[in-house]
């Protein structure tokens, strides 16, 4: 079980404190960030991506460099989530404050509009724990990537989750090969990852790519990273018109990059009353689920 050498109760400590002060800021606010979300935070039409064989590209190794550059010089993240959209078939509507450090180090916690985060999922060297905190459930000797999969319906372990949040697409891209379809700059990666370019301000922008049978988009950018992540899936929901199981946004706010994360921010003590549970058990508590109006807001096209 993964453990905390200390733990007080406070889970904001393990993280800086500018972050801290602007999550206690943005609590206050909640109400009308949830009112906003409702107005704008349905799914905008996909990116038409390039298809065919397009026209050979011999220099896109030093263009792909270029644009991944910055996300490549990014070891740790802290930041506010929104995820807003479907994620596995189920309707998604939440908050989570996280923090990721290379190589593969992850903390979520849940927010409430009110009151201590609903759950805690940390990992680190292939070890995760998730603690739902209202139920007093605690799952353990999973694989993070099927933790954050059961919670979101994206598989992806803390190092390419950070590499996809920061617009790496992958957490080391290798280009091998590329071609030009117009201002379309598409490169292929080590691995089997599809990275599709455009032009921006003199430079080129990875702006979506394909992955593990995920279709990732960017978009507002802020200091050359995208702020706006969206991630669809190949996988269709047979239920609902064939729509992509997953069609899921996270917008960022209160970005942090490349700030020191202590080691126990990715470790944690629970109680010692807190009962097991499964995979299945926390698919079935679903504590990202949208609920109530914010759940027939939710209708991605």
């Amino acid at each position: 079980m993964t453990r905390a050498r200390a733990w007080h109760g406070d889970a904001g400590r393990v993280f800086s404190r500018d972050l801290l002060r602007r999550t206690m800021t943005s609590l206050r606010v909640l109400p009308v960030a949830i009112a906003l979300t409702a107005l704008s935070g349905c799914a905008s039409t996909r990116l038409a991506l390039p298809r065919g064989p397009g026209t050979p590209l011999p220099d896109f190794a030093p263009i792909f460099e270029t644009a991944v550059a910055q996300c490549r010089s990014i070891r740790t993240v802290e930041a506010m989530i929104r995820l807003r959209g479907r994620g596995g078939g189920a309707n998604l509507n939440g908050r989570v404050r996280a923090g990721l450090a290379a190589p593969a180090s992850l903390r979520l916690e849940g927010l409430a509009p009110f009151g201590a985060p609903g759950f805690y999922f940390v990992a680190r060297a292939g070890e995760a724990l998730l603690w739902l905190t209202r139920e007093g459930r605690v799952l353990t000797d999973v694989p993070p990537a099927a933790v954050l999969e059961t919670l979101t319906g994206v598989s992806l372990d803390p190092s390419d989750l950070r590499a996809v949040l920061t617009g790496c697409l992958t957490s080391d891209p290798e280009a091998i090969g590329g071609r030009r379809y117009g201002d379309w700059v598409v490169v292929d990666l080590r691995g089997g990852a599809v990275a599709y370019l455009r032009p921006n301000e003199g430079e080129h922008r990875l702006v979506a790519g394909t992955r593990d049978g995920l279709t990732i988009e960017y978009d507002d950018f802020r200091r050359r990273l995208p702020w706006r992540v969206r991630v669809i899936s190949a996988a269709v929901d047979p239920l609902i018109d064939g729509r992509p199981l997953t069609d899921l946004t996270a917008s960022l706010s209160q970005v942090n990059l490349n700030v020191e994360l202590v080691d126990a921010a990715f470790s944690i003590d629970v109680p010692l009353d807190v009962v097991p549970m499964t995979l299945r058990d926390l698919r079935q508590a679903g504590p990202l689920e949208a609920t109530g109006e914010a759940q027939s807001s939710i209708e991605p096209r």
